[in-house]
Parts: structure tokens; sequence; C-alpha cells
């Protein structure tokens, strides 16, 4: 079997590395197709993981629609040559334009409610819909859920193995508090209208929380003021969940991070404009079990910071919470290998 992996961030490669490897050594035949995104071609030769780039990601509106025809040109071309038996990706809409005809099946792993693209197009043109039980929208009979969410894949006790003395090579010190802070670039597609931490709350948040411990600051596109550079985390991009885990508290206004800390057992809180009611439903479901915290009032948040601030035991709490979260689950990397073979 051929399988064609398409990754167009970070986050991608961690959810499908369980099943790269998998098939890998299965004796299958397998094609990485990376986006220029942010950190995840350094990931990629980190890990010495051969790729093929479909195309860089594109800022702002016209780029974006500029580069459409260009990336659907690369992946028709790249779907020829390799003939994929699977292609596997988190909701790519390129898979469907590249060509209408191919007769491999389309996979596709989504987790947000809120990108009308994903339910809309590529969903309802997909063979196979792969979600975590608790998301809210419904494709009928080709939609197959699972009992977690992706970030288990690479998060669970099963799968991330916590090593302080990667810590000590890095030269972060874990005797003491130390916390860390995110700030994405708010350019992808669905984030258009949206918002997260202006550079007068970077700067306030900064100031604030480097009275208690260290601050580390991991920035998209270093989205940060120039004062917060020192900040700036330095590191090999593979060990950032290491540095997530041993962290007194983590604060952000990323999606992904703040599920990858709350599923760590760090204090997570996490701020931007898609908080409220029609929140997604992997943040609400973390919220009730008191591993994540959600803001979209900035006031409300600083109040709630200098509340956990003083809170001696919080970080014991969150690893508890985690561990008695984790207890409750399936392997979910065979979940999906079970749903992926059950289609092919």
């Amino acid at each position: 079997m051929k399988i064609l992996f398409e990754l167009s961030h970070p986050k991608h490669y961690y959810q499908f590395r369980y099943l790269i490897n998998h098939y890998k050594t299965d004796g299958d035949k397998i094609l990485i197709l990376a986006r220029n995104k942010d950190v995840l071609l350094k990931i990629l030769e980190e890990e010495k993981l051969p790729y093929t780039i479909l195309g860089k990601h594109a800022k702002g509106l016209l780029y974006k629609l500029f580069i459409i025809p260009i990336l659907v040109w690369n992946y028709n071309r790249i779907i020829k040559r390799f003939k994929p038996d699977i292609i596997l990706s988190k909701a790519s809409p390129y898979a469907l334009l590249a060509n209408p005809f191919y007769k491999g099946k389309r996979i596709i792993t989504p987790d947000s409610e809120v990108v009308s693209l994903t339910n809309r197009f590529v969903a309802p043109f997909s063979d196979l819909v792969i979600t975590p039980s608790s998301f809210s929208l419904d494709f009928g009979s080709k939609h197959k859920r699972i009992d977690g969410f992706f970030e288990e894949t690479y998060l669970s006790p099963s799968a991330f193995r916590p090593s302080s003395s990667i810590l000590t090579e890095l030269g972060i010190e874990t005797s003491k508090p130390y916390f860390v802070l995110r700030f994405i670039g708010w350019t992808a597609n669905h984030d258009l209208g949206q918002y997260g931490f202006n550079d007068e709350q970077k700067i306030e948040l900064v100031n604030l929380l480097k009275i208690y411990g260290t601050v580390y600051i991991s920035a998209e596109q270093n989205n940060i003021p120039a004062v917060l550079k020192p900040h700036l985390l330095k590191i090999p991009a593979k060990e950032m969940h290491q540095v997530l885990h041993f962290a007194s508290l983590y604060i952000g206004d990323s999606q992904t991070m703040a599920t990858e800390a709350s599923l760590l057992g760090t204090p997570s809180i996490r701020y931007n404009s898609f908080v409220g009611p029609n929140d997604m439903s992997n943040f609400l479901i973390l919220q009730k079990y008191g591993m994540l915290y959600n803001f979209n009032d900035y006031s409300l948040l600083i109040k709630e910071l200098k509340e956990k601030l003083t809170e001696s035991n919080l970080k014991n709490v969150m690893l508890h919470r985690r561990e008695q979260y984790f207890k409750q689950k399936e392997d979910i990397n065979l979940q999906i290998i079970h749903l992926i073979e059950g289609v092919s």
C-alpha cells in the first residue's frame, strides 16, 4: 500500500508520526508532502525524514489566492508520479482540487468545527472523515469518531516520555519555576478576523511572570516586540514538548499548544477571540476536566493568572488530573489505524 501524508503544520507531523513509523515498518511505501510553514521543515530535518515540498505558506489574502493554482499543479504532478492508495491529511482541499479523477482514498482528520472550508467543501468530498468523539458536526456514514483528541497520538503516557536531562542539555533549569508563552502570527485562512494578544499585553504578561520565574517565548514568525526578543526560546523544535511538560505554567493565543500543554499536565491558559459559547469542542472538554482555562477577556485572564501564580501545588494538581484523564482512554493510534485499514 502507498500512503501520502500531507503535512502543513508542525502539529500534523506529530499527529501522524506514529502512523508514519507504523506503515514504514510494515513495508508500505510512504511519501511525506510538506508545506514550508513555521518550523515544520526544521522538525522533519531534525527527525531525518525525507520529504517533498508542496509549497510555501502564503501570507495575505491576495497571495493566498495567487498561489493556489501553483499548489494544485504541484499536487497533481506528485499524485501522478507516486500513485498513492491513500492520501491522509488534516483536511486538505488540494487533494480534492488536484485530481478529481484520483481513484485512491482521501482521508481527513479535522478537529475544528469553525473551519468552514473543511465543513462545506473538503469533508463532503472525502472518503473517510475521522474526528474526536466530541466533534459537534456530523458528516454522515463516512464520519467515524475516536475516543480522544489527536494531540493524544503523541502526548499520551504511552507515546511521550519525559526527560529532564534533555532540558539540562538545552540549558533550561528545572529546579526553579519557568513559564512558556506562545504567540501565533494569525495568518492562516481560518484566522481571518480573529485575534490574540497585542504587543502591549505581551509585554505586560512577561513583566508579571518574570517576578516569579524565568520566561520563555515561542513566537510564530518572531511575532513579538523587540524588547521581548531576549526571551525567545532557542531550542530544537522537536524538544518543545519536553519544555512544555516541565513548565510551571503555559499561556498563549495558540490553539494547538494550549491543548498540548493541558495534555502534558501543565497549567494552561488560552486567550483569543475564538473563546466563547461557540468555541471548539476540544477546548470545552479540557476546561470541563479542569485541565485548561479559556479566556477572551484580557482583564479576566490577568486576574486568573495572578491567582494561579500564588497556588504552590498547582503543577502537581494538573499532573494528577492528566493521569486520571488518560486512565479513561483507549490507545488512539490503534483506533485510527483500524479505521484507515477499514477503508483501504
